[in-house]
């Protein structure tokens, strides 16, 4: 049930929002994180009715864990996916069931993530669907053009610093949240990565498939999204678009 509650939520509640966001500030970007913001919140309530109710979210998800990962570690596709043929039927449901629960430990983190990339999709249909219209929406921004505020480095910097403190002092359920942050905090910079990467094949002359291609080449990896978050990070701090300007 909760499953389809979240899948509901993440289609659908970021639709109405961005369409009044987008009329009031006349920005794509904002209205998406508006929509972002609307499922959050959301989340939030649905999470806190449902632990208050005694069915929290997380176990009620978790609650067949154990029997979805001795199924997994029968079928020999799955096994083989995950380069587990060496390992004893015991040690295969071990890795599942910690892999899983690292999943549902990273579940808020998941939801705003994957709200994020519908939302901003849902919002290229809808501002085209409105073209014809009598008050269309703004037309997104280009990809290329996509940077975070200077201040949300910094914020992002002490969120993260607060957390890793928090950790240390060994509050409960703190390294749920330093997960959670971290993987956030990862997926903002790729974005941001991603439009360095944009900016620097639009700066050549390049066709936009190659952009597109390049990030794909580079999303798939742990290393490839490290350097995503890098080249964000810097991009944030330095303005490293400027220094392509300037070489270029």
């Amino acid at each position: 049930m909760y499953t389809l509650i979240i899948f509901s939520v993440l289609i659908f509640l970021p639709l109405p929002l961005m369409a009044s966001a987008a009329r009031k500030t006349n920005d794509g970007y904002r209205a998406i994180f508006q929509g972002v913001l609307g499922v959050a919140g959301a989340m939030l309530l649905l999470f806190l009715v449902a632990s208050l109710g005694g069915h929290p979210v997380g176990q009620a998800i978790s609650s067949d864990l154990q029997s979805f990962s001795e199924a997994a570690a029968k079928n020999s596709q799955v096994v083989e996916m995950m380069g587990m043929e060496g390992l004893s039927f015991g040690e295969r449901v071990s890795g599942i069931t910690r892999l899983y629960t690292y999943a549902i430990n990273a579940l808020p983190a998941v939801v705003l993530i994957w709200a994020t990339i519908i939302a901003y999709f849902e919002y290229i249909v809808i501002s085209r669907i409105s073209a014809k219209a009598s008050y269309p929406l703004p037309v997104l921004g280009k990809l290329k053009d996509f940077s975070m505020p200077k201040k949300a480095m910094w914020g992002w910097i002490l969120i993260y610093l607060l957390t890793f403190i928090v950790s240390l002092l060994g509050f409960a359920s703190s390294n749920v949240l330093q997960i959670n942050i971290q993987i956030l905090f990862q997926f903002a910079f790729q974005i941001q990565g991603l439009a360095v990467v944009f900016y620097f094949c639009d700066s050549r002359g390049w066709p936009r498939g190659l952009a597109v291609v390049l990030s794909l080449f580079f999303l798939p990896t742990s290393i490839g999204q490290m350097l995503l978050c890098l080249v964000g990070f810097f991009d944030l701090g330095f303005n490293v678009r400027k220094f392509i300007v300037k070489r270029h």
